[in-house]
């Protein structure tokens, strides 16, 4: 009986040690190929195209395929070549029509590969999961339309995750008047004042104001006299020459866009407190 106990523990522990170390594998879903085929299917309208889209897992075998009005016959197959192509060699299928164009014949011999540029890998958390391949058109806008769906899944699975502060969280953060979120794309600040603040400007981020608490007057626009940079796309100082001022009360929403100087010159009603979501512009570029 000990025997038979001690041999049921054994195996479980190799069982458990077994499933350790299994890796986890991604897999393209049906659900996401369509997505990449209606992006790149989108793409070929948009350029009166008529071709052949094919979406393949990692292994080179199909998961979609779409066949446009007036698209030849030949390139469904064609598609699918160029698709699994991009899957299984992990690269664009044009590498390998460039070297059969640079003169190495060896080329046309490598297992399953087609030479014809078109099919582009699917790549996931920095893992192909598959490949798209377009096929019907010239040889660029093939590979044009199939990096149209390349994109979709791309930004689809770069989103950020939603964030969710509670009640509470938000109060402690407004109480010490202090950052709720800060990503490279925007800030959300929990602001608080009692007293007026120094002149600002920023050069990549535009505030967006809303006032919960309290009453101020709101300087915008003019000339900082003595500004210092502080930090970069910050500058701060002491002296306006111009300007508007603005009366802030609860509700109301200012938008003071990147490069404003901007300053609240006077607190009326203390505690001021308000909300600031910050846009970020990326360095010299659009907000």
């Amino acid at each position: 009986m000990n025997r038979l106990i001690l041999t049921l523990a054994t195996l479980a522990a190799v069982l458990n040690a077994a499933a350790a170390e299994l890796p986890v594998k991604k897999v393209l879903t049906l659900e996401a190929a369509k997505q990449v085929a209606a992006a790149a299917a989108a793409e070929a309208q948009r350029r009166h195209a008529r071709v052949v889209i094919a979406v393949v897992d990692d292994g080179g075998y199909p998961v979609y395929l779409e066949r446009g009005n007036g698209a030849q016959v030949a390139s469904s197959q064609v598609a699918i070549d160029k698709a699994r192509t991009a899957a299984i060699y992990r690269r664009p299928s044009k590498v390998f029509e460039e070297q059969v164009s640079s003169g190495r014949a060896s080329a046309l011999a490598l297992s399953g590969a087609a030479p014809l540029q078109g099919g582009l890998p699917l790549i996931f958390a920095d893992e192909v999961v598959g490949a798209i391949g377009v096929s019907g058109e010239t040889p660029q806008e093939d590979e044009d339309i199939a990096r149209a769906g390349l994109d979709a899944l791309t930004v689809a699975t770069s989103a950020s995750p939603v964030t969710y502060l509670d009640h509470a969280a938000v109060a402690a953060a407004f109480a010490r008047g202090v950052p709720l979120l800060e990503t490279t794309e925007y800030k959300v600040h929990a602001s608080r004042r009692t007293g007026p603040g120094q002149i600002e400007v920023h050069e990549y981020e535009t505030d967006i104001v809303y006032v919960l608490e309290g009453e101020a007057d709101f300087v915008t626009g003019g000339r900082v006299l003595d500004g210092k940079v502080t930090a970069p796309g910050e500058i701060r100082g002491t002296r306006l020459e111009g300007g508007s001022v603005q009366s802030l009360d609860p509700g109301d929403v200012v938008v003071v866009p990147r490069g404003t100087p901007h300053w609240f010159r006077e607190i009326r009603q203390a505690p001021f407190l308000y909300f600031v979501v910050k846009p970020i512009a990326a360095a010299g570029g659009a907000s």
